[in-house]
């Protein structure tokens, strides 16, 4: 697996990361019962993702580091390494944890009996009013992903592309449509606009909900079954 490299935060800055070693053994997590590279999954490291995320979404990339965590956690930097390659994979598992909350609001907001185009014009919306209603340090993370052997990865897009397969699945939508790019053209246009709005007050959040619905609805009807 591939983690895509993101040195800077939506505002352009170059993000510091210059973190030095700490050796105190007597801190909390000084004694490892890590072995043989084998990622520890344990209390230890909920505790890690729950305060990079609170870190994160309140105050961006550029605060959560190594060194942060070790200092507020009070414990040493292997512990942090231990159970994760690098700050990047840190801030990935932040994205990942802001896209499921973004999702589960957006899945929420669905109508069961809805048609396929409906339901799609809904969970779009939903989700693009939520990055915006949260502040722009969230707006990051929503554009954040990894690449694997299979694809671009990122919760937003899995779930938009699961929606394309059950409107296929239901005969609402095209045989041949490749679900997975359909969803990356929404996922671009809803992040590529949220950044805007993120970075340029005067950019209007009605503009760019509009431009991203002329969008959405164009992928839609490209899509349509008739």
């Amino acid at each position: 697996m591939t983690f895509v490299s993101y040195k800077k935060d939506w505002t352009g800055n170059s993000r510091q990361n210059h973190d030095s070693v700490n050796t105190n053994k007597d801190k909390w997590g000084g004694k490892m019962a890590f072995s043989k590279g084998k990622r520890i999954e344990d209390e230890t490291s909920k505790r890690i993702v729950d305060l990079a995320v609170n870190i994160g979404c309140r105050e961006g990339a550029d605060a959560l580091t190594v060194t942060r965590l070790c200092r507020e956690l009070n414990c040493d930097r292997r512990v942090i390494y231990n159970r994760f390659r690098d700050i990047d994979e840190i801030n990935l598992v932040v994205a990942q944890r802001c896209n499921e909350e973004l999702m589960a609001k957006a899945k929420n907001a669905l109508k069961p009996q809805a048609s396929f185009e409906e339901n799609f014009i809904i969970l779009i919306k939903t989700a693009f009013t939520y990055i915006y209603e949260k502040n722009s340090y969230f707006q990051h993370y929503t554009a954040l992903y990894k690449v694997t052997e299979t694809g671009i990865k990122n919760t937003i897009l899995q779930e938009i592309s699961a929606l394309v397969e059950e409107g296929k699945a239901a005969g609402e939508v095209r045989a041949e449509t490749d679900s997975h790019k359909a969803a990356q053209n929404i996922w671009l246009l809803m992040t590529g606009i949220g950044t805007m709005l993120a970075a340029n007050i005067d950019y209007k959040y009605q503009d760019g909900l509009d431009t991203l619905l002329y969008g959405a609805e164009a992928v839609s009807a490209y899509m349509r079954t008739s």
